[in-house]
């Protein structure tokens, strides 16, 4: 998981970074093309993570180890940067399943102007809330605060977040921010994110509306968000302070939009996410086959060496009988470096030692093969275990 993870770092970071310059472009390329260009991050994600060919080893050489009946101490490899990973992410799942649940126990159904909306003790501010079925939430106060005109276009405002599928992206960013919370990208990206998606809302609802009425939702906006709190949520917020700057100032100014960065920016997306899938694409097969057969500088993947291994345990009824032997074990490594697939090709005597070698490579952990950011099934290795009796035993 480790190792997946960090292979991700590089694609991802630039994908954030590519979209972070991009956000500083919004009001000339547009809020809703710019949200919509959001979408790199996910394509880009699953670019890096396209299915990739299985390494088949080749089986000129055996990787060798010696059993005997002298106890030996098994190498242990503590995964650190997994527990702290694991720590982080499990916090930030615990803290969200617990604002839901604060939330959602407090939720009292309404009807406003035929619209079906919630009110909920927990908001500060008219929020989408959920990732499945969303809610729009509403405080306590909403009536008293806002007027009838205020109203109806945050309700529109909230209604456009559920149109443009906010809560199903929202659910993306909390996979994302969970996955790769250790990124300081995510979280400057997060940002940025949350304010083109209110502008995209915001020009939206305002777009058939009056310079009168762009005002009085102006004013809405930050009655709201002198109430609301300063913290980053998941949800999309309508007064979140972090996004008001901007929000007022393309309210205010009509910027003219431009085809050209338009343009530059859906170029350099393109070319980056081919670079991707080209970089995760197998290798062309080379015919590298002299005339006497033979293949030069084969890679030698077949001396891959457990980073954690369980000794096997001598068998006692072959001590007893002061019984040597060996066993060749084919396996595979996976994507995380367990084993996998674990026959037994030779043994001698056959059958004495083979539940033994068995049981103890199943126990094995290698580093696993990543080739281009993408972790490889490795197939088709062999290990022969020798069997040998210390001298002390054998007298």
């Amino acid at each position: 998981m480790t190792e997946w993870l960090i292979a991700q770092q590089g694609a991802l970071s630039i994908a954030l970074g590519l979209m972070l310059i991009a956000e500083r472009f919004t009001a000339k390329m547009g809020a809703l093309f710019t949200y919509k260009l959001w979408t790199i991050v996910p394509a880009i994600l699953l670019l890096n993570n396209l299915p990739t060919n299985s390494i088949l080893v080749t089986r000129y050489s055996i990787s060798q180890y010696t059993v005997n009946t002298t106890p030996t101490v098994a190498t242990q490899h503590v995964n650190v940067l997994f527990y702290l990973w694991a720590l982080g992410a499990g916090a930030i799942i615990i803290i969200t399943l617990f604002h839901y649940l604060s939330v959602n126990s407090s939720l009292k159904k309404v009807s406003i102007n035929r619209d079906v909306v919630y009110y909920s003790l927990q908001a500060r501010s008219p929020i989408l809330f959920g990732f499945i079925n969303p809610k729009i939430v509403l405080p306590l106060n909403f009536e008293r605060m806002f007027c009838e005109a205020q109203q109806q276009m945050i309700i529109e405002h909230e209604s456009v977040h559920k149109h443009h599928m906010d809560h199903l992206w929202n659910g993306f960013t909390f996979v994302l921010i969970t996955l790769f919370w250790f990124n300081p990208l995510v979280w400057i990206a997060l940002k940025a994110f949350r304010t083109n998606q209110e502008l995209a809302c915001d020009y939206k609802v305002l777009s058939n509306k009056s310079d009168k009425e762009t005002l009085i939702y102006a004013k809405a906006l930050v009655q709201c968000a002198e109430q609301s709190p300063q913290t980053l949520s998941l949800y999309p917020t309508f007064g979140e302070k972090s996004t008001m700057k901007k929000r007022l100032m393309l309210m205010k100014e009509k910027f003219p939009q431009s085809r050209l960065a338009a343009f530059a920016a859906v170029a350099l997306s393109v070319l980056l996410m081919a670079n991707t899938a080209a970089a995760n694409m197998p290798p062309s097969p080379k015919n590298h086959a002299e005339g006497n057969g033979h293949v030069p500088n084969e890679p030698k993947v077949n001396e891959a060496s457990p980073i954690a291994h369980v000794s096997p345990t001598y068998p006692e009824d072959a001590a007893k009988t002061n019984t040597e032997g060996y066993v060749v074990l084919q396996f595979d490594i996976t994507e995380t470096g367990a084993t996998d697939n674990i026959t037994v090709v030779k043994s001698s005597p056959e059958g004495v030692f083979d539940k033994s070698a068995s049981s103890a490579l199943k126990q094995w952990q290698y580093k696993p093969r990543v080739q281009n950011g993408q972790a490889l099934r490795q197939t088709g290795l062999l290990v022969q275990l020798d069997y040998k009796l210390s001298s002390d035993d054998a007298d």
